[in-house]
């Protein structure tokens, strides 16, 4: 079964992700077109770094252009992400497509298909804000354009850009350069959250698991002698904790995968959305650079939300545990299975976590901070 083609095929046509069995001259097509993606952005990046001044600053254009290279940054850790660890990435899909994680009957295909149109919905709603934003973002720029003086975007060029024919190809490749970064946001941000959500899948799958593991043994215990009863007892439980530590080891791959994702992520959330909040406040509501703005501080929101939103999901599904073993019949079964119950209800009360760095966890707890932390630097701006 395959699952995030529609995550895939999107990173496909950003020119991060070569599909499978692509070789000889479409692979060296596309490779030259993924490094024409990484050379606009990390140009406009170099380029917007070099324009900075820190000398009779106008303090709303100065943050303006912060929050922008603070996207850029974000937007590089992903592209060098979505590169660097396509074999990691890969290795993850595959294993949802293989046993143990594989559906096993119609029951765990249902639950699967359930956070898939989870999944969908994502993938769905999410590029729309982001399309909406980065749109009324860029007009809003555009608006600002004064041929052959005023570009789009501020930057730094090694060559005189006030010709005509030279200054349109200027803004055309800052548009383009724009347009690219939003489309890597667009393609790459669903991916972990649409993880997460199958991460989830596989937890509903365990304690389903865990049912039907009960049913058979009651079934042997009621048929079969002592012998054969014990050896089913140590084979079906064997199976059932090896799943669970499958879970946990590929949720600490998946972790270690996206860690430095994370961090900048997280980092740069937490400044773009204090320092957008107070250039809007310094703008005028009617005007088309507000518009574009408070769209691009509601999708920097969502942004960070879904992740948090979906990791947080993880970590209470694994704490759901406790309870969702408890209330199954294994008072009925041997003294033997029920003592491995006791070992197995203890580790879900140590938390299921995606960290990065040791002091960034995603959740639900660590979202209110990026808002308060945005709230408490947007008061000293001010």
């Amino acid at each position: 079964m395959e699952i995030l083609t529609t995550n895939f095929f999107v990173l496909s046509l950003v020119g991060l992700w070569k599909p499978r069995g692509w070789s000889g001259i479409k692979a060296i097509l596309y490779h030259f077109y993924s490094s024409i993606v990484i050379f606009a952005n990390v140009s406009f990046l170099i380029s917007g770094i070099m324009d900075l001044e820190f000398t009779n600053i106008d303090i709303a254009a100065f943050i303006d252009n912060v929050s922008l290279l603070l996207s850029l940054v974000t937007i590089r850790q992903k592209t060098a992400c979505a590169i660097g660890n396509r074999g990691d990435i890969k290795e993850i899909i595959d294993s949802l497509g293989r046993s143990p994680f594989k559906p096993q009957d119609e029951e765990e295909e249902n639950i699967v298909k359930r956070f898939d149109d989870l999944t969908g919905y994502i993938l769905k709603y999410y590029p729309v804000l982001f399309t909406v934003a980065i749109t009324w973002y860029s007009i809003g720029h555009m608006f600002i354009m004064d041929p052959p003086y005023v570009l789009p975007y501020r930057g730094w060029f090694p060559y005189n850009y006030t010709t005509t024919g030279v200054y349109w190809l200027t803004a055309v490749y800052q548009l383009y350069a724009i347009c690219s970064a939003a489309s890597i946001n667009l393609a790459f941000d669903p991916l972990l959250p649409c993880i997460i959500c199958h991460m989830c899948a596989q937890v509903h799958i365990l304690k389903y698991r865990f049912g039907v593991m009960l049913k058979k043994l009651e079934v042997i215990s009621d048929n079969e002698p002592r012998y054969v009863i014990a050896s089913a007892e140590r084979k079906l439980m064997g199976e059932w904790v090896d799943y669970h530590i499958s879970i946990l080891n590929l949720i600490k791959y998946v972790n270690s995968t996206y860690s430095k994702v994370i961090f900048v992520q997280y980092t740069a959330s937490s400044l773009i959305l204090c320092t957008v909040a107070y250039v809007l406040s310094h703008m005028d509501a009617l005007s088309m650079n507000f518009a574009g703005n408070f769209f691009y501080f509601i999708a920097m929101n969502f942004q960070i939300f879904f992740q948090c939103f979906c990791a947080n999901q993880v970590t209470l599904e694994f704490l759901d545990i406790t309870t969702a073993l408890y209330d199954e019949n294994w008072f009925n079964l041997s003294n033997n299975v029920r003592r491995s119950m006791t070992i197995i209800l203890c580790e879900p009360f140590r938390p299921v976590l995606f960290t990065s760095s040791f002091f960034i966890v995603l959740s639900l707890e660590s979202f209110t901070k990026v808002i308060k932390c945005a709230y408490t630097v947007y008061n000293v701006l001010q």
